[in-house]
């Protein structure tokens, strides 16, 4: 079995280690002892970040050729992680928009193909926000966005609830191919209800920066610009 620890190859005594799950938790505690978590792991050349591994805790050692882990501070890399999603999120923006006029000019092929990858995008988006949640460990359910005066106050997980029906609402509408209405839909409801997620993406950056990273964080919320990858 080969260990590579932050792409060095390492030689990591195995005594009284049978399983995956037992080297992997010697692994956490080794990283946790110098102030890291494990941000990344590969078995056999497959990426199973993020998935779940309790099918492969009693794998045993003998079935491992080549183990891949890197560590590092996580939430610095979650807040780094950040602004690329901003990015992200701002190009999927212009997409959804040019998508929705093509469904207007009534060119089938391209906007389906279009919305499609839009859909795609959108649980990307969701998936790289939920990733940054759980690294930062905050949560949703207890984070509230700013309001307009007057507005009822709701949290980031209700608003990722309303966001999810509205998709399945799209989604029952291009499945009964009335193009004007989701057009119509992408553009003055699904859009407007995106663009409230930069406000996620600052409040989220806001909440756990230090006051130095506060004074050198770019301004999402005025410069959509202001994005470094």
């Amino acid at each position: 079995m080969q260990i590579s620890l932050n792409n060095q190859s390492e030689d990591f005594p195995t005594e009284g280690i049978d399983s995956f799950g037992q080297l992997m938790n010697t692994l956490s505690e080794r990283a946790a002892d110098q102030g890291d978590s494990v941000l990344e792991v590969k078995l056999n050349g497959e990426d199973i970040t993020g998935k779940d591994k309790s099918h492969l805790e009693e794998l045993p050692l003998g079935d491992i050729e080549l183990l891949e882990v890197q560590t590092g501070d996580a939430k610095a890399l979650a807040r780094s992680t950040l602004y690329s999603v901003a990015d992200f999120h701002q190009q999927l923006l212009q997409e959804l928009q040019g998508t929705s006029e093509l469904f207007r000019l009534g060119n089938m092929e391209r906007s389906t193909q279009a919305f499609l990858k839009c859909i795609d995008g959108i649980q990307v988006f969701m998936h790289s926000l939920e990733s940054c949640r759980r690294m930062l460990g905050i949560s949703f359910e207890l984070m509230h966005l700013p309001q307009a005066e007057g507005e009822d106050e709701q949290t980031v997980a209700e608003s990722r609830r309303i966001l999810f029906g509205m998709l399945d609402n799209i989604l029952e509408v291009q499945t009964d191919q009335d193009w004007v209405l989701l057009a119509d839909m992408l553009e003055y409801e699904l859009i407007p209800a995106l663009q409230d997620w930069r406000e996620v993406i600052f409040c989220i950056l806001e909440k756990t920066s230090s006051d130095q990273d506060a004074e050198n964080m770019p301004d999402l919320q005025d410069n959509p610009e202001a994005i470094v990858s």
